[in-house]
């Protein structure tokens, strides 16, 4: 039998369950706080969570890690390089 997943999209949380946060870095810290909360809930239910989220600041990373059971925060990083070409 499979797995049950979900992507935890930020951009969507931004759009619902955040909707009133910006971008400010209190504003970013709660925004990933929150999603480390949902996460946990998801987990709580067996539900395999991946969180989509950007965020730029290992502290806030740290409280979704002491959120989420022992082993359960694996933690990815994607680099992308945008290149513009203006004329």
């Amino acid at each position: 039998m499979g797995k049950l997943a979900y992507i935890l999209d930020g951009d969507n949380v931004r759009h619902g369950l955040n909707h009133n946060l910006g971008f400010k870095a209190e504003d970013r810290a709660e925004n990933i706080r929150r999603v480390g909360e949902v996460a946990k809930l998801f987990t709580d239910a067996g539900v395999i969570c991946i969180a989509s989220v950007i965020s730029p600041y290992r502290r806030d990373r740290d409280v979704c890690r002491a959120i989420l059971p022992d082993g359960y925060f694996i933690e990815a990083l994607l680099v992308s390089m945008i290149r513009t070409k203006y004329q």
